[in-house]
């Protein structure tokens, strides 16, 4: 028999992570429904792993949706073919612990005015380093802040349940009908900074997000992929990828914070956020990533092209 919550899963280029995280869901008491919406599309290594959940409701996107596009599609079929109360997002490269999704049922049902409860989160290879012990979205950065992120799990404050204003994408439980009232997540973000956007939401319509820390979830490929090597921040002039983070995340800061900020709120924001941008700058030019530069560019144009020229074309 099915629990109460449909877990989405998105899958891109990640059929052996996919594998796992299905393999801890199945392990769970209270195993739950599962669909998982193949962004790659059609990968053949997920087909062939498919063949051994065949109760887990498999979707091919028609192309990448990227992660809010693609939880969008997972979240339409559990509210257009399923009874479920909660709807769990749930990334591929995460493993949960038996009984943290009831855990989270449990504290959703204890608490009537909360929309969303969040577990907390740490590193596979590590477990003793935090990944997520509950957040805020700060609005001198435009983006959330994890006290204590890479520090110690088992902090004081790491351990003490709590309200927060935000919940990690990577797993958040959320009600049905609180889904439905946000319609999913906003598809204009297509990577980075849609869980920010989501919670801003959630709170604008009056929910509370609950943060349980005895509810465990071991976050996979962001520790192991790195292995022994020091941690790099997205941001980091060091960072390979740099151009795709920085594009996404001026980009989206700045559509969430029009979307969301306002009075002091704003000014804070694009006071902190240009000095921030400003640092950034001479930083990635004292290293020679221009590409850097012109990804700061590329994306603030593109937040004007949503705003300024058509909202409908970002």
């Amino acid at each position: 028999m099915f629990g109460r919550t449909v877990v989405v899963i998105v899958n891109y280029n990640g059929s052996v992570d996919t594998a796992a995280c299905l393999s801890s869901l199945y392990a769970s008491e209270d195993v739950p429904r599962a669909v998982v919406v193949d962004n790659t599309p059609n990968d053949p290594e997920l087909r062939k792993i498919m063949v051994s959940y065949p109760n887990v409701n498999y979707i091919s996107a028609p192309y990448n949706l990227g992660f809010g596009g693609g939880n969008n599609l997972g979240i339409n079929w559990a509210v257009s073919q399923t009874d479920c109360e909660f709807i769990f997002i749930f990334n591929n490269d995460a493993i949960v612990q038996p009984g943290t999704i009831a855990m989270l049922e449990g504290v959703l049902d204890n608490h009537p005015e909360a929309g969303m409860a969040t577990p907390r989160i740490v590193f596979m290879d590590k477990p003793e380093v935090l990944w997520y012990g509950g957040g805020e979205v700060s609005w001198l950065r435009g983006a959330a802040v994890v006290p204590g992120y890479l520090g110690a799990s088992n902090t004081l404050l790491a351990l003490q349940a709590r309200e927060v204003s935000f919940a990690s994408g990577c797993a958040m439980l959320v009600r049905r009908n609180v889904m439905q009232q946000l319609k999913g997540f906003d598809e204009r973000f297509f990577m980075y900074e849609e869980d920010v956007e989501m919670c801003l939401r959630i709170k604008e319509h009056g929910w509370r997000i609950l943060y349980e820390p005895a509810a465990l979830v071991l976050h996979v490929v962001q520790a192991s992929s790195r292995g022994e090597q020091k941690f790099v921040d997205r941001l980091s002039p060091l960072n390979n990828n740099l151009p795709f983070y920085v594009f996404h995340s001026v980009r989206n800061r700045l559509i969430n914070m029009r979307l969301h900020a306002r009075g002091k709120n704003r000014l804070i924001f694009f006071a902190g956020f240009g000095l921030l941008l400003l640092k950034k700058v001479f930083a990635f030019a004292w290293h020679k990533r221009w590409d850097g530069i012109a990804a700061i560019v590329k994306g603030w144009r593109s937040y004007r092209e949503c705003f300024v020229l058509d909202i409908h074309r970002c």
